[in-house]
């Protein structure tokens, strides 16, 4: 629940600082004082898109802040222990919007995104304004409705239906291409077929553009590299030559080292592997020397094959090595084609099937929701009567449609207000306070089944009066009891009724306009509601009147 809200720089609210109460509180006061003010930013803080013109005009941020008492709902400790947000008896919601329409979002001094904020605040609070109204009056989302009552009693039903149509779906895109690409394919298929040929003819091999590289320029490069091994081979092999000296120099060298007694062990043994290594590289060199030959015609064979491999990586926009993997997929592709007949044939097949197991599925989903609609329809029934539509009728309308992912139907809630009307959809009511009670029948079945521990009606008493506004206001309270109510009226049966009255008022101050928000107890209570049951002069008899109504409405 809602314990304290604090707004500042928001709107005309200069500064406000707001507690609310257990039970049904009740926000009243003249058209424009700032009611709606306080909605905004209680919506701010459940996640609606911010504007910089909430900012109050000279300041470079609102702020909007509240303070949530969590112990009774484990779903929203689940999800901040899911995101690692610090967790206390109290949860503090923050919401910073600056001059720039950016805004800041926090939960217990942690910066979280825009939707992390909506799924916690969506467990916590549900605002009910005319938005909602609206959204629930279309019957695209009354098949929602109807599957978040079930409380997930066949989500298991509904899963496996949708999964099964999103395979369906699936196939049917993949045939739509198939056979989207019929006529052209054919006529790519010469294309694709030439380069498969072109390529396959070329033998291209893994790694051999580094080979053709290093032998190409072996070949260029015949004179300078005969030239260079004949010296070297020379340095280590004629007259005088470093080895037989570097041999000589050795035998010197242990001569030495035996007179000294072990002194040049260590260079002898190093001058020895060098010996060796020269000994080994004289070899080495000769053998290449020897084997170092000049073709001409292999040179100019080997240019051509490299000519080609470079032709064709210009013209597929591909290196050698893509090249090979591309003959691959052209093989791969060229079998589609030539096999799309077979293809999509068996693709239809599969598509039979899987549109088989989608109506399989899709009829228990409709025999399972048919069963809670019912239920549903009852409730709704029951509500309704008790807000004086004792003569209004209620039907949930099932029509069957072609597969979609929401089931094999659409659903529509139908109502009769009055005895003798045909069943209509609820988007024809004309009656402004007949929406206002079928509205406050679904919420108050859904409020309870949604798990939250606090709602806010936006004046969803909106068109009634008399009878029909007291039981309004019993249904409030009767919802109340379970979980924190916070509604805007202007009806003194909901205010009468109210377990904490907040009145909200506009002032000047320095030339400015603020709000403040009072909690009425007492005689002022009983002016405020002889001010809502008069409208314009509160006299002896209407505050006799609002004293009556409040008494009659105590526990």
């Amino acid at each position: 629940m809602l314990q304290t809200l604090s707004i500042r720089q928001f709107a005309i609210i200069d500064e406000l600082s707001i507690e609310i109460k257990d039970g049904l509180t009740v926000l009243s006061g003249e058209t424009g004082a700032g009611k709606s003010i306080i909605i905004d930013a209680i919506s701010m803080l459940i996640g609606a898109r911010a504007s910089q013109n909430l900012v109050r005009h000279g300041e470079n941020k609102a702020v909007i802040e509240g303070v949530f008492d969590i112990d009774d709902n484990p779903n929203v400790r689940q999800l901040l222990e899911e995101k690692d947000i610090d967790q206390d008896d109290f949860m503090i919601v923050k919401r910073e919007i600056m001059k720039t329409g950016k805004s800041i979002c926090k939960i217990n001094s942690q910066t979280v995104t825009l939707s992390e904020l909506k799924q916690v605040m969506q467990e916590l609070l549900d605002i009910h304004g005319q938005h909602e109204t609206q959204h629930l009056l279309k019957s695209k989302y009354h098949i929602r409705l109807l599957d978040e009552f079930s409380g997930g009693r066949y989500q298991a039903i509904l899963d496996e239906y949708t999964d099964a149509f999103k395979i369906y779906q699936e196939k049917k895109e993949e045939l739509r291409k198939l056979e989207q690409k019929d006529e052209s394919l054919l006529q790519r298929l010469d294309l694709i077929k030439f380069q498969h040929n072109e390529l396959t003819q070329a033998k291209l091999v893994a790694g051999e553009v580094n080979q053709l590289k290093d032998d190409i320029n072996r070949l260029r490069n015949f004179e300078k590299l005969n030239h260079e091994l004949t010296k070297t081979v020379n340095y280590l092999s004629d007259e005088n030559n470093i080895i037989d000296k570097l041999f000589d120099f050795n035998e010197s060298l242990k001569e030495i080292d035996e007179i000294l007694k072990g002194g040049y062990a260590s260079l002898l043994e190093e001058t020895n592997s060098v010996y060796y290594l020269l000994e080994d590289a004289k070899h080495r060199l000769y053998d290449e020397l020897t084997s170092n030959e000049y073709d001409e015609n292999l040179l100019n064979d080997m240019e051509a094959r490299m000519n080609l491999i470079q032709q064709f990586e210009r013209k597929y926009g591909k290196n050698h090595d893509e090249l090979i993997l591309l003959i691959d997929d052209l093989e791969t592709e060229i079998n589609q084609i030539e096999n799309l007949e077979e293809s999509t044939s068996q693709l239809k097949k599969e598509i039979e099937l899987q549109y088989q197991k989608v109506i399989a599925k899709g009829t228990q989903l409709s025999k399972e929701r048919r069963t809670d609609a019912l239920d549903l329809r009852n409730k709704i029934l029951d509500e309704i009567h008790h807000l004086e539509m004792k003569s209004a009728n209620f039907e949930i309308a099932f029509s069957k449609t072609e597969p979609t992912l929401a089931g094999l139907e659409t659903i529509e809630f139908m109502i009769s207000p009055n005895k003798g009307e045909p069943l209509k959809g609820l988007d024809k009511i004309a009656s402004g306070g007949e929406l206002s009670r079928i509205m406050l029948a679904l919420k108050t079945i859904f409020a309870e089944n949604r798990g939250q521990t606090a709602i806010l009606f936006d004046e969803v008493d909106t068109g009634v009066s008399g009878r029909v506004a007291q039981k309004m206001a019993e249904k409030m309270k009767q919802i109340a009891q379970h979980i924190q109510v916070i509604c805007i009226s202007h009806l003194p049966q909901v205010a009468a009724i109210s377990d904490h009255h907040l009145f909200i008022e506009k002032h000047e101050r320095d030339d400015r306009t603020i709000t403040t928000v009072t909690e009425l107890t007492g005689d002022d209570k009983v002016k405020e509601v002889a001010r809502m049951i008069s409208g314009v002069e509160v006299t002896p008899l209407t505050l006799e009147h609002a004293a009556e109504l409040i008494s009659q409405n105590k526990d």
